[in-house]
């Protein structure tokens, strides 16, 4: 893979779609007997591996535009949640859990579970988000040492996937198989392995010839899906059910033009492109659901119209404004570089 290859993808939209659709009718619709909602974080978990494997290791993009184009995608939506959250509950008079706040707004809540007699915050699926950012800053560690000779980015990401993999285990063992049920499947010590899979997979496999049936991405999506099924192990549902998924992403660019169509069916993508909002602003609808004070398909219009709102005139324009300003900047600079490495001509009179 090259770096022409490096494009828009219609079908990885599409991937995001299913993601968030199969998160939504898990938290609205939940279907007895499978946590469909864990289910959609870990497509978007091995789909933002993928990813960012791809710009560190394979486009080698620059550091600090990594971080910045994260920022620009990430930070305004969820600053701008956070704050209106926090201000709808002083205006109705609710009291606000600010160590709950602070804790989502500095990225680290999947490791500051709610408290049992303090105000419930509507910022407990921040935890993902922090479990990707986390994952960013190492991944972004492990480029820098690669680039510098220190060390092989494939063996480096196998080691952390493995290492993550060792740690849900451990949790299993230790806290007698609960560990799913309990705050400390949300760690990144845990969550991250998706990621860290998926990157290692992309990087193993690049450049390889790889198969083409039809069947592989819908088989392997099937079984990503039966492994999380309630009754199978955690660590089974975690390392090979996770791993399914990670697999099934990496195999998506040979797959057949048939499965490139159906992803990029043009509602799915535009789901896809609506996903990180809608992600964001369903989780308060989804407690008025869960505490029965809401009915599902209340929460779940009113989800989407605002994650849809907040695309719009949010999470859409900041991104396009920031990017903006970073190309501008990029372009300032890059003629100042090219001023500078000119040569100097002696004119003589």
């Amino acid at each position: 893979m090259n770096k022409t290859d490096f494009k828009h993808l219609s079908y990885l939209d599409g991937w995001r779609g299913l993601a968030i659709l199969f998160l939504l009718i898990g938290h609205f619709f939940p279907v007895r007997g499978i946590n469909l909602g864990h289910a959609g974080v870990n497509l978007f978990f091995v789909l933002s591996g993928f990813l960012m494997a791809r710009v560190l290791f394979l486009d080698a993009m620059a550091i600090p535009t990594f971080y910045k184009r994260r920022s620009s995608r990430i930070f305004p939506a969820v600053f701008c949640f956070i704050a209106l959250i926090v201000c709808s509950f002083i205006m109705l008079g609710k009291p606000v859990n600010w160590t709950a706040t602070a804790a989502a707004a500095a990225f680290i809540n999947n490791y500051f579970p709610n408290q049992p007699d303090a105000p419930l915050m509507p910022f407990g699926h921040i935890w993902s988000l922090c479990v990707e950012e986390h994952s960013y800053v190492l991944l972004s560690i492990v480029a820098v040492a690669a680039r510098a000779r220190l060390l092989y980015s494939t063996v480096a990401v196998g080691v952390l996937a493995a290492l993550f993999a060792a740690a849900g285990i451990g949790y299993w063992l230790t806290y007698k198989g609960l560990y799913l049920n309990e705050a400390r499947w949300i760690h990144s010590e845990v969550s991250a392995y998706g990621i860290f899979v998926s990157a290692f997979l992309l990087l193993a496999m690049n450049a390889r010839k790889l198969p083409r049936s039809p069947l592989i991405v819908p088989g392997l999506m099937a079984l990503g899906f039966a492994l999380h099924w309630w009754s199978v192990p955690a660590p089974v549902r975690t390392i090979f059910g996770v791993g399914a998924f990670a697999l099934a992403v990496n195999l998506l660019k040979d797959a057949p033009r048939s499965i490139h169509l159906a992803l990029s069916f043009r509602p799915l993508r535009q789901l896809g492109l609506w996903s990180f909002s809608i992600y964001l602003w369903q989780q308060p609808f989804y407690l008025f659901v869960l505490r029965e004070e809401m009915s599902p398909w209340l929460g779940l219009a009113l989800a989407a119209g605002a994650g849809i709102c907040s695309f719009y005139l949010i999470e859409n324009p900041s991104r396009i404004y920031l990017n903006r300003k970073l190309a501008a900047k990029q372009d300032i600079s890059s003629r100042k570089e090219a001023e500078n490495n000119a040569p100097v001509t002696n004119i003589v009179n």
